[in-house]
């Protein structure tokens, strides 16, 4: 992924297909599967600690996490391309207040390839926005669309 893609490229597009099971295993060595998820709101977060972007784009997600946890929304932070041993340090520096799973592949059968990028799944495990790229208007477009699923309560 070049620079120029992260900083520039991506977009945001509202789908309804199903999402992806998956199965991760978050930095505690706990299993995380998408399944054990329904009934909520699921943000999957690919980033990476070498990407300027998604370093922008975590205080924000943080700050969703503490006001909508309760809510019934799960954030998933999907690391890419990074030691397992590098991220403790820069998930306790940013505050990362959500689960982190390791790299396993998860981005590649999401197709990620601009980071950062959000998923966004209802509760019925349907996914409904894609956001590549970090900048404020796609970030409004998500917050909005989060607070309309769990309003919704789908």
């Amino acid at each position: 992924v070049s620079a120029s893609a992260q900083e520039e490229g991506g977009s945001a597009d509202l789908i309804n297909e199903p999402a992806i099971e998956f199965e991760g295993v978050d930095l505690d060595g706990n299993i995380v599967r998408l399944s054990d998820l329904t009934d909520k709101v699921v943000l999957i977060n690919f980033w990476g600690v070498w990407c300027i972007s998604c370093r922008q784009e975590i205080p924000e997600l943080v700050a969703l996490d503490r006001q909508w946890r309760d809510r019934g929304l799960v954030i998933l932070g999907a690391d890419y391309g990074d030691e397992p041993k590098t991220l403790p340090p820069f998930v306790e520096e940013f505050g990362m207040s959500y689960p982190v799973l390791l790299d396993d592949g998860l981005a590649d059968r999401y197709s990620v390839i601009v980071f950062p990028t959000s998923i966004l799944i209802d509760r019925s495990g349907r996914l409904r926005l894609r956001v590549e790229g970090f900048l404020p208007e796609r970030f409004e477009m998500m917050t909005a669309s989060i607070e309309y699923l769990l309003a919704d309560g789908t």
